[in-house]
């Protein structure tokens, strides 16, 4: 059967003359229904006035000498006057602006109320950018860390595993099944006036106290743990404390009373992190927990009240026990899988993850065996610290760390071979001294905490030191910026040089010990790390009171005499507690 491809072409030409003779028949039609539109336009000319038709000629008349007179004087004002420049213009017409903005107001008045609604918007509109990171604020520059003051609190408690902060609360638990609620006392910055001195340091006052099970008959659960408990986290809105423990129990907890709400056993072996999503509170929704636990799944929460809290779902992606979490954003958060050597980035609601390979390189001195916690930097970005004392920067379009830091806390010389080993004879000390191959230990980190929305990000080991690190403006690297509550850097004092040069962080496998005993503020291991923002109150408009600038930072930091996970290493001369430091800012910048 022939077509239109396959025809010859002296048939397709004949079929385009048809074609155009069509076109011909429709031109005609179209010459019909244009005459008819001239004539109704003509008898339309005729019903015209006589000042539209003069008007219409001297338009359009390009060959009329005459001028057009505006109609207004508002289109003479629209118009640039003779010698006026572009920026006098745009001044006489902001002013014109104001004057009819001005003379609207007198006519009908404001709404004090839209007003109110705008600014309270306004404010909500920050917040809600500076949660999500999309406010980066440069104040770690700003920060006085080497003057900052810090005061020890602590119960009679085994070593801290976890603290969280609610301002101006703070939570601390503890490996003998203990939480306690203790209330911080207001910021005690030096005014910066001659003579002055800050008030006296003062502990935190302690408000409650739960440990273990307080059986009662007539309850229909018995709430409590049984066992240690490794991890704690406040919600956003002040309302619940969870707590999750090695045995296998995640509770929810009133955070006025310190009274149980309900114990979930959805996991199936330790739960070892817990975080609550920022700004979770919606209407309806309710506050968001994530939980991770050594049973290798991430598991969340609804908590929308005390009468609705619920689970909500499993996720699985690690291949080992997951030892870290931190929530980015609502239904989003970052995990880090201990030996599998991975970070996550979860996105709940799309069901998706996103997968990061901490492994070393060949070329670095010290393989990464684990990554031990995580701390997230919304909205793209977030920091892991392992076993190796290494510390990554991420980003989520990467899949390689954009930058590391190799025993940023130092390295510890090996015990002498006469602690380790049961020879006598000094001869075959000797020999084994000789024969000893042994490289110094890095310190790992144990510890890890950033403040969303700023540059300032702290981690900690059982070097006795809290470590302030700098994200660059373009959050590609971290800068140090020495110890808190230290005036000098202790990797300064091994190395002999400014702490400034990223390439002097590492500290010296032959570093004497003793010279870093002059820079420790904390006693113990640094199992956890919580820090928030110092603001001045001032009054608003309202009558009320809001948040003004930032007058410094609030770090907590429990600490122990064993590490949170394990009993391997035990500091003789650890403090089981805590401990505050308060952060003002540089007098330059005050």
């Amino acid at each position: 059967m022939s077509s239109f491809f396959t025809a010859p072409a002296s048939q397709r030409k004949r079929k385009r003359a048809n074609e155009s003779a069509g076109k011909a028949r429709k031109r005609r039609e179209v010459d019909k229904h244009e005459a008819r539109d001239e004539q109704d336009e003509v008898s339309l000319r005729k019903q015209t006035k006589p000042r539209d038709t003069d008007r219409d000629e001297s338009i359009s008349g390009s060959e009329s000498d005459d001028e057009v007179e505006p109609d207004t004087d508002d289109d003479s004002e629209a118009t640039s006057e003779e010698g006026e420049t572009a920026a006098e213009r745009r001044v006489r017409l902001a002013q014109r602006y104001l004057d009819n903005i001005r003379q609207e107001v007198d006519d009908v008045g404001f709404d004090a109320e839209d007003l109110d609604r705008d600014l309270i918007a306004q404010r909500l509109k920050e917040d809600v950018d500076e949660a999500k990171g999309r406010q980066y604020r440069l104040i770690a520059s700003s920060l006085d860390f080497a003057s900052a003051t810090h005061t020890l609190f602590r119960a009679n408690t085994e070593s801290t595993t976890g603290v969280a902060v609610c301002r101006p609360y703070v939570y601390t638990v503890s490996k003998d099944k203990t939480l306690i609620k203790w209330q911080l006392q207001p910021a005690s910055f030096p005014s910066g006036d001659k003579g002055s001195t800050a008030p006296p340091r003062r502990q935190p006052k302690q408000l409650a106290y739960v440990r273990g099970i307080k059986i009662k008959a007539s309850a229909p659960q018995q709430h409590g743990h049984t066992g240690a408990i490794l991890a704690v986290a406040a919600s956003p809105d002040g309302k619940y404390v969870a707590t999750g423990g090695a045995d296998k129990k995640l509770i929810i907890w009133s955070a006025e009373d310190l009274r149980p709400l309900k114990t979930f056993t959805t996991h199936r072996d330790g739960v070892t992190a817990l975080a609550f999503a920022p700004n979770s509170t919606q209407s309806g929704f309710g506050a968001q927990l994530f939980s991770a636990s050594m049973d290798r799944s991430l598991k969340t929460y609804s908590l929308a009240g005390e009468e609705s809290l619920a689970y909500v779902e499993t996720l699985f992606g690690h291949q080992d026990h997951i030892v870290g979490v931190s929530a980015v954003t609502v239904d989003q958060c970052v995990t880090v899988g201990a030996r599998d050597r991975k970070a996550l980035w979860w996105k709940v609601v799309d069901e998706s993850l996103t997968k990061f390979l901490g492994d070393s390189s060949k070329h670095d001195a010290y393989q990464t065996g684990s990554l031990d916690c995580v701390a997230a930097l919304p909205p793209q970005n977030f920091v892991t610290g392992s076993d190796s004392g290494a510390i990554s920067l991420w980003n989520v379009h990467k899949k390689k760390p954009l930058f590391t830091i190799q025993t940023a806390h130092g390295v510890d010389e090996p015990p002498s071979l006469e602690e380790v080993t049961s020879e006598i004879d000094p001869k075959v000390i000797e020999r084994l001294k000789k024969a000893d191959k042994r490289r110094p230990i890095p310190r790992a980190i144990t510890a890890l905490a950033a403040l969303p929305g700023t540059d300032v990000v702290l981690s900690g080991s059982w070097d006795g030191c809290i470590r302030v690190w700098k994200l660059s403006d373009d959050k590609r690297t971290l800068l140090s910026l020495g110890s808190v509550g230290s005036t000098t850097h202790s990797s300064d004092i091994l190395n002999g040089q400014a702490s400034g040069d990223l390439n002097l962080i590492n500290a010296s496998p032959n570093a004497s010990s003793t010279a870093e005993k002059n820079t420790h503020t904390v006693h113990g291991v640094v199992n956890s790390i919580a820090v928030f923002e110092r603001r001045k109150e001032i009054a608003n408009e309202f009558g009320g009171k809001k948040e003004g600038e930032c007058q410094g930072l609030c770090i907590v930091a429990g600490t122990g005499k064993e590490m949170r996970l394990g009993r391997w290493m035990k500091l003789p001369h650890g403090k089981n507690g805590a401990v505050v430091f308060e952060v003002p800012l540089r007098k330059d910048v005050e």
